[in-house]
């Protein structure tokens, strides 16, 4: 993207949703999910409102909505049916006000923001915080701003003070290493990599040394790893738009080749069943993630 412009690039559209660019392309083609303007030398550009459409497009998609039909909702619909899936809302018990904790960071104060949301780990631990308030929180502020009604500034704002308290936590914590090493790599999209550092989290508080970078990676990066620092254990973040078929390949691969004994895969449409003679398990939320930790 250029600097200053409101126009993305494929490729900018690619690393925020996750989807493929041939995805993407194909979904223009088909469905008429978008529709850019073109260069002269045929480059297409995407303002801003078809960079929320597809956002919104791929989390009703990664929450099982097929595409066919997700083609024939008008804009209007797709936001409705986005408010619907996932967003978070205030605790039966009252204690968790999304509202609240928003409108605190709509003023990029760092530090009354930080504070508001560090009485809930103090209160609930991190794994509980994370599972019941950070997470909500990031899907509201997604939600509103996919309606305009915070700017994608704050939306990330938000992300990023919980990013920053994961990762003190994280160091903060004091793991008894056990002999047990993993490695976390995403080959998928940044908007994971909170739920990324959050597993890393988990791991370490149960003793597990864990190798991770932030950032995407490339398949031969897992390789280069390996044969640095080896592990046993290994969680993937993919594509959602990678096929089953592929990805279900990819991870008994890995899993023969590098003799791993538990794989764990992010961004799947489908998460029933185990893979690889029962060492891959595919996970969609948080809470998956905390259950496969406790399962190790």
């Amino acid at each position: 993207m250029n600097a200053g412009s409101r126009t993305y690039s494929i490729k900018d559209l690619e690393n925020f949703c996750g989807i493929k660019a041939h995805t993407i392309r194909m979904w223009e083609k088909r469905y008429g999910i978008l529709t850019p303007e073109r260069s002269d030398s045929n480059i297409r550009h995407y303002t801003e409102e078809e960079l929320k459409k597809l956002i919104t497009v791929s989390i009703l998609n990664r929450n099982g909505m097929k595409i066919s039909k997700i083609a024939r909702l008008s804009d209007s619909e797709l936001l409705r049916e986005v408010l619907r899936t996932g967003t978070g809302d205030e605790g039966s018990d009252g204690t968790f006000k999304p509202g609240e904790l928003i409108m605190s960071a709509l003023r990029f104060s760092e530090e009354e923001f930080r504070e508001k949301l560090s009485q809930y780990v103090r209160e609930k631990g991190l794994a509980d915080a994370y599972l019941q308030v950070f997470h909500p929180l990031m899907q509201k502020a997604r939600a509103l701003w996919l309606t305009d009604c915070i700017s994608k500034p704050q939306e990330q704002f938000i992300r990023h003070v919980i990013r920053t308290i994961l990762i003190s936590e994280d160091m903060s914590h004091e793991a008894t290493a056990k002999g047990k090493n993993a490695a976390i790599i995403n080959l998928g999209d940044s908007e994971s990599e909170n739920n990324l550092v959050f597993l890393k989290y988990l791991l370490r508080k149960r003793g597990f040394e864990v190798v991770y970078t932030e950032g995407t990676l490339s398949a031969e990066d897992i390789r280069g790893i390996h044969s640095v620092r080896p592990f046993t254990v290994l969680a993937l973040n993919l594509p959602a738009s990678e096929p089953d078929d592929e990805v279900k390949g990819f991870c008994s691969e890995m899993a023969r080749e590098l003799d791993l004994k538990k794989v764990l895969v992010l961004g799947r449409y489908d998460t029933s069943g185990t893979w690889s003679n029962g060492k891959t398990k595919a996970v969609c939320s948080p809470a998956g993630l905390a259950e496969w930790a406790d399962s190790l």
